[in-house]
């Protein structure tokens, strides 16, 4: 166990001692089984201190299937409380006492259900976030669903089938591809199965997410997809997706200012409209 010096600041510098400073060690997420015992420490409702313990239900659980589409995250399932207060606490391991999670969410309306950051994704980006560095996350702009054999077994069985001839392959079929997008200038194309990015072949959408969001802003990215029964090559560069969500959200609020413009515009016209009538009306009347 790492350790860090500690002095007292009741004693002078002639006489003060040190004693060693405990540092909760870090494990390795990527061991972790369903079924181990785990505690999750936090101060829910103002509590400090607080403990509470459960096993570890799942792994790998997407942001998505979570509820949280925008994090770019796996998830460690566990059914030790996590309530308001336990987030940002860590979650152990009891039989070797290190961290292998930070708390971070409940799903909404389902008891027993928490879940953890991996203490390996936080390895891998603590030392960019204390350094004031931005952690990237690739992004080429597409949405994909999962193929399985059985899957296309059925549809190609179907002959009014909207995604035609599915190959039957473990893979992920591209349902739409957003406009002026890495994977539009690249030629992704709908109903394309990619079986294999960078190297690493995809079984369904949640590796394709994962493989996509560690790739490398920038730099190309091959992947290989079936189209009309071949098998082809393309090459990608992903974007950074929080430079492109920022872009997104600029061009929102630009948009939202230039309506917000144009209605004060008529507005304007229209109030002013009402004024020279009213002031017409006036005049007549007087003329009376």
């Amino acid at each position: 166990m790492s350790q860090a010096e500690l002095s007292s600041p009741d004693q002078s510098s002639s006489s003060s001692s040190s004693r060693p400073l405990p540092v909760a060690e870090l494990g390795d997420s990527d061991t972790l089984q369903v079924g181990q015992f785990v505690i999750a420490v936090g101060s829910p409702g103002g509590l400090d201190n607080t403990v509470t313990m459960g096993i570890v239900s799942g792994l790998k659980r997407s942001s998505e299937v979570v509820g949280l589409p925008n994090k770019k995250v796996e998830y460690i399932q566990t059914d030790a409380a996590i309530n308001p207060g336990n987030s940002g606490g860590p979650l152990v391991d009891v039989v070797s006492g290190k961290i292998i999670g930070i708390n971070a969410c409940i799903r909404a309306n389902m008891e027993g259900t928490s879940f953890a950051i991996p203490i390996n994704k936080v390895k891998d980006i603590m030392h960019d976030l204390s350094e004031g560095r931005e952690v990237h996350h690739g992004f080429i702009g597409v949405s994909m669903t999962s193929v399985t054999p059985e899957l296309a077994v059925q549809n190609n069985e179907d002959p009014n089938s909207a995604h035609g001839i599915i190959p039957r392959v473990y893979g992920v079929m591209i349902t739409k591809v957003f406009p002026d997008t890495p994977a539009e200038s690249g030629g992704l194309r709908r109903l394309d199965v990619v079986v294999e990015i960078g190297g690493q072949r995809c079984r369904g959408a949640d590796e394709a997410q994962l493989i996509i969001d560690g790739a490398t802003v920038g730099e190309e990215l091959s992947i290989k997809a079936i189209r009309n029964e071949r098998e082809i090559t393309l090459h990608i560069k992903p974007e950074d997706l929080a430079s492109r969500l920022k872009s997104a959200k600029q061009k929102k609020e630009l948009k939202r200012e230039k309506e917000m413009n144009k209605f004060r515009e008529q507005l304007q016209k229209g109030l002013q409209r009402d004024m020279d009538k009213l002031l017409r009306q006036l005049e007549q009347r007087n003329k009376l």
